[in-house]
This record gives C-alpha cells, structure tokens and sequence, in this order.
C-alpha cells in the first residue's frame, strides 16, 4: 500500500533579502502569500527588499544614514498609508515580526498600527493596536537618535490562519522586518500498517537467519 504523508512545522524567518527588489502585493514566498491594499484597491506601494538611505547633505556632520535605523535593511517597505495581508499556507499558532517609523516625535504621539488576526475558519481573533515604543531609540546613534521608533509584534495562540496590519492610521512609511511564522517542513513517509507488518516480518526473518548462522559455527 502506499506510504502516508506526515507534515511537520518548522519555525521560517523572512529577512526580506531572499528575493530581488519587487511589489510585494500578491507575492507568494516560503508558505505566505503577501497583499497590500491603498483605499481597497490593490497597491505596489509595499515593496520587497527594499534598502533606502536618507541622504542628510552633512547635517551634523552626516551624509546619509539607514532610513530604517532600527531593522535590519534591506526589509518589506510600507510606502503608503494601507493595509498589508499575510495568508499563512499551514496555520501558524506563533508569529512575530519588528516594524519602525521614522518621525520627529517630540511634536506628535508615538504613531501605532493595529494587528488583526484570524483563525483557521477565517474567524477574527480579535484586533490588537500597536504602538511604537520610543525606548528603541536609545540604540541608535545620533542625530537621528529623535527620529527612529520601532517595536517587536509577538504571538503564540490559537492558530492563525491570516494576519492583518493595518499601516492607515499614520502618513509616512514604514519598515517591515523579521517576519517569523510556521511552515510545513519536508514531507516524511510513514508505511501504511499492513507494510509495517511485512518490514517486521522481513526483519524476524534476518534476525532468525543470522540466528542459525552463528549456530552452525
């Protein structure tokens, strides 16, 4: 009889280096499928690998420095206020993944976005609202020391199915690093029982013939 098929899960990071610069919207990768929406309509503001630096002309004795300070560049870049879709392939029970903002934030409130998140019957587990945690800024070097503001997204729980970000409730763009999730790992073949029985009773049967050899000696 054929042999069934035993999927096991294995913990995926995205880095946003793994494929050349690109739209992200309605690109599949590694066990998530990406869509990013502007006022409803299909938009190719959210882009893969993306490595921007923002040119100081000299201020502060500055060039340029990394737009996304606290990430990793290159990462998945937010270029519009909308909303980013991941379609997990295999549900995943754990997800995380670090978003930043640039913004002068002596003059405003830290900006925030909103997490939705749903089951495997597409069911809302409800919305959680984010807020950018200034305290990060204190690991970047100055001047932009007052500019950068980022947080780490965590999860673990009922398993997810879709993961809805929604990046509307702020102007500007945003960086999107470190996605991690769960993925199907390879494919392992287990023997269907009437098959275990024939391995068992091919492997009693060498077992009695090296029995009788050792006897004859």
């Amino acid at each position: 009889m054929a042999p069934k098929s035993v999927q096991a899960a294995t913990l995926t990071t995205l880095t946003f280096d793994e494929l050349p610069t690109q739209p992200a919207d309605d690109l599949s990768f590694k066990g998530v499928t990406f869509d990013f929406k502007v006022n409803g309509e299909n938009s190719t503001a959210a882009t893969y690998n993306v490595e921007r630096k923002l040119n100081l002309g000299g201020l502060f004795g500055v060039e340029e420095a990394f737009y996304f300070l606290d990430l990793s560049p290159p990462v998945l870049e937010i270029g519009a206020p909308g909303i980013l879709t991941l379609d997990f392939a295999m549900s995943t029970s754990n997800i995380m993944f670090d978003v930043a903002k640039l913004g002068d934030f002596r003059f405003q409130p830290l900006p925030k976005l909103t997490v939705q998140l749903f089951d495997e019957d597409f069911t809302s587990l409800g919305i959680t609202e984010v807020i950018l945690d200034k305290t990060f800024v204190d690991d970047f070097p100055s001047p932009l020391r007052i500019s950068v503001s980022g947080t780490t997204f965590t999860y673990s729980g009922t398993p997810v199915k879709r993961a809805v970000v929604d990046f509307t409730k702020e102007l500007g763009s945003w960086g999107f690093d470190n996605l991690s999730y769960l993925t199907a790992a390879q494919t392992a073949s287990v023997p269907e029982p009437a098959s275990v029985l024939g391995l068992l009773a091919l492997g009693a049967f060498g077992a009695t013939s090296r029995l009788k050899r050792k006897q004859k000696k």
